[in-house]
């Protein structure tokens, strides 16, 4: 019986809440997850520039805490053919794959063929905003984020 315990104990210790990942960990996600993102629609695109989360950045967070960023933004390469919501929706999609929810209906945040999601990883702790629209430039960004970590440095 006594060696019982510890074996349940362990078992017990497992089925909880998933640890959360370091900063390190959650923004080599975020790059990988992002980068899968551009490049499934990069050759419809011009004018591409991305920034892949390689500094700590604090404008969001407490003292003493920063984040990562993934950004991306480019042009239509031809803006007249294409369709903002459905180019949201083939995005949403690639992130629910990964494990992501939504927790903004881009039928919220639409207007004049503007379109926008707001998608988050549970376990991994990130987000993504996604956004397509024609007119305005950049007409395509993609955001991700980490969350808030104590400070490296």
């Amino acid at each position: 019986m006594a060696a019982l315990l510890p074996c349940i104990a362990a078992l017990t210790a497992c089925t909880g809440e998933p640890e959360r990942p370091t900063l390190t960990e959650a923004a080599r996600q975020l790059v990988s997850d992002g980068d899968a993102l551009v490049s499934g629609i990069a050759p419809g695109l011009t004018g591409l520039a991305q920034e892949r989360a390689d500094q700590d950045l604090n404008t969001n967070c407490l003292k003493g805490e920063a984040q990562r960023y993934f950004r991306a933004k480019g042009n239509f390469a031809n803006p007249s053919a294409e369709n903002p919501p459905s180019l949201v929706g083939l995005l949403k999609g690639d992130l629910e794959g990964k494990g992501y929810t939504e927790i903004v209906d881009s039928l919220d945040l639409w207007e004049d063929n503007v379109s926008v999601a707001v998608m988050t990883h549970p376990q991994a702790r990130l987000t993504f905003v996604l956004m397509a629209q024609k007119g305005t430039t950049p007409n395509v960004m993609i955001i991700g984020k980490t969350e808030c970590y104590p400070s490296s440095g």
